[in-house]
């Protein structure tokens, strides 16, 4: 079912970003007495192929929902078969060159707005789930702390009872977890980890499957051999002294695939804090904060290496961002995804960019854990960064995209002279021959990713 609601959401969320793409194209055209023979959603066979009566543009919808187009006067040599060529002055090339440009770049506009409304959207029409690593920045002498509630089984009563200190209750206690790395993983303690049947560090990360409801850190935690490599300036500010292996991160060699000796002990020391109930902000007082060290052993009663630490659950956050709450979120939210998507495209030529490309499989893949870390607001906000994206990769200067048409009529405007239709027509054919055989490796690569 999973899968399913899957395919339906990010059929949706294609079909709406293509459709206002070309919307973008045939809008502008239309606005400038461009003749347009069909707007189509989709390539292959139509399932629907029809027009308004008295009307010049058929509206297609067809079987293979990849893409789209607007079929312009003038893109190519004469009237697409079964159309009759209509008055020369209909033609996308008698136009201005500038007004061609408009037409050109109206798809990439309104992509790029519409991912703009949709990132704002996730921010004010939903509610915001956090973890650990994404909540509320806490400004506090000489650090900067992350918090999620946490429960402990009313360990934290007694440890209040040991401080002499009733103002708390173990409810206002919160977890520190210091620091975010790979885009979905904390560093959860990199100097208080310790395993009974090593003498090697290790550190823990915190990688919860979910944020929508309460989760057991049991299930979300696992140990990594610590290197001293990449630790710079910026992360020991954060108190971050030691991080996980490269090697044994990428091959998910965590402690407990190469130990399997039940007697382990993995000791890890919670540091708890006290937030203002006032102010709802962490407590200036750091001398109030409470360590607790929670025991985690490997049970493999289930035929599996678990961990155990029974009664240590973290539990949701949830938060209605409001009105100036979410245009404060959108502002950060844009800049970074807009920063995301050029380190993305720079990466594609650095070795191994290949696996950073994800097509239509491994975006459907993704999608379960992209609702699971944020519900609709994530699904809204992944929507956008892809509208964006596509906006983004439409500018490009390749053969078949937009921006490859675009350049060739600025070339022409400076130039004042026309490039050759039969040129333009035979790299068109050659980029879109690339561009399919790419989505075809992708998709292959996100095929066998999946098992």
């Amino acid at each position: 079912m999973e899968i399913l609601l899957a395919i339906l959401e990010i059929i949706i969320i294609l079909g709406v970003l293509i459709s206002i793409h070309e919307a973008g194209h045939l809008s502008m055209a239309k606005a400038f007495g461009v003749y347009c023979f069909e707007y189509s959603i989709g390539f292959g066979p139509a399932i629907i192929h029809k027009k308004r009566k008295k009307g010049e543009t058929y509206f297609s919808l067809r079987a293979i929902p990849l893409g789209g187009y607007v079929s312009m006067y003038g893109e190519d040599e004469g009237a697409p078969e079964g159309y009759d060529a209509p008055d020369p002055s209909r033609s996308l090339n008698a136009i201005a060159k500038w007004k061609k440009c408009i037409v050109l770049v109206a798809g990439v506009f309104l992509n790029f707005v519409l991912g703009l409304v949709l990132i704002f959207v996730s921010d004010i029409a939903f509610p915001q789930y956090y973890s650990a690593y994404q909540g509320q920045v806490i400004d506090a002498p000489e650090t900067v702390v992350f918090y999620t509630p946490v429960n402990l089984s009313g360990a934290p009563l007694s440890y209040v009872e040991e401080h002499g200190d009733q103002e708390f209750a173990p409810e206002d206690y919160y977890l520190d977890i210091p620091l975010i790395i790979n885009g979905g993983t904390a560093v959860l303690l990199s100097d208080d980890v310790t395993i009974s049947s090593s003498n090697e560090r290790y550190v823990a990360l915190y990688t919860p499957s979910t944020l929508l409801k309460d989760h057991d850190l049991s299930s979300s935690i696992s140990f990594y051999l610590a290197t001293q490599e990449g630790v710079d300036d910026e992360l020991k500010s954060h108190g971050i002294e030691y991080l996980p292996d490269s090697d044994k991160l990428t091959s998910g060699e965590s402690y407990l695939v190469s130990n399997a000796d039940p007697s382990t002990v993995i000791t890890v020391k919670l540091t708890m804090f006290p937030i203002n109930e006032d102010e709802g902000l962490f407590a200036e007082n750091l001398e109030k904060r409470i360590e607790v060290p929670v025991e985690f052993k490997i049970d493999g009663s289930s035929g599996e290496q678990v961990l155990t630490a029974p009664g240590v659950e973290i539990q949701s956050i949830k938060q209605w961002l409001g009105w100036n709450g979410a245009w404060r979120q959108w502002a950060s939210d844009v800049p970074q995804a807009c920063g995301a998507i050029v380190k993305g495209f720079a990466s594609l030529f650095t070795p191994g960019g290949f696996n950073n490309l994800s097509g239509i499989v491994g975006m459907t893949a993704a999608l379960p854990n992209i609702q699971a870390s944020g519900g609709f607001a994530m699904i809204f906000y992944f929507a956008g960064l892809l509208s964006i994206n596509l906006a983004f990769f439409n500018l490009l200067p390749f053969p078949g995209l937009d921006g490859w048409s675009l350049l060739v009529t600025i070339i022409e405007g400076v130039s004042k002279r026309k490039v050759p239709a039969k040129a333009q027509t035979i790299m068109s054919i050659i980029g879109m021959v690339l561009l399919f055989g790419l989505m075809i490796a992708v998709t292959v690569k996100d095929i066998i990713q999946l098992f």
